[in-house]
């Protein structure tokens, strides 16, 4: 079910600039790495591309090409590799993520002027959406927090 917060959430977001935009999908995926079990083999997965998300926002030359495969490479490795068949939690945890890293190579390619490829070629600032109501789904945050975190982002 969607939170009557979503639109101004999705508003707010708008909002921010892009420096900020990129820190709020940071932060979702930092809440979601952190709400799952050492133990869980997806973590691992997780936590590199969280890694590589807060190197690319501190300025390291990380590429849009570069964060699509931290979703799934050439050899079906990456985060979508642990994508399981069946609904689960886990599954919501890696959409969060993944949709963070999305967006964050979405915004990678604008700035080098390069093509969108497929899948990135969806995104747009109406996908923090989606990635919010995965991290809900699995319990990593609330719709509460994301406003907080927004607000916060918009302080600044």
């Amino acid at each position: 079910m969607q939170s009557p917060h979503i639109e101004q959430l999705a508003q707010s977001f708008a909002a921010l600039d892009e420096s900020s935009k990129a820190s709020f999908c940071i932060w979702i995926a930092i809440q979601v790495r952190d709400v799952l079990a050492p133990e869980e083999a997806q973590r691992v997965e997780i936590s590199q591309a969280v890694a590589t998300l807060q190197a690319w926002e501190a300025g390291s030359p990380i590429t849009g090409d570069h964060l699509n495969e931290q979703l799934m490479n050439a050899n079906d490795e990456g985060l979508y590799a642990y994508l399981d068949h069946e609904l689960s939690g886990t599954n919501t945890a890696i959409e969060a993520v993944g949709g963070s890293v999305c967006y964050i190579a979405w915004m990678a390619y604008r700035r080098a002027g390069e093509r969108l490829p497929d899948g990135i070629d969806q995104v747009n600032d109406d996908f923090i959406t989606w990635i919010v109501q995965q991290a809900v789904d699995c319990r990593a945050v609330t719709y509460e927090a994301c406003l907080s975190a927004i607000r916060k982002l918009a302080s600044k």
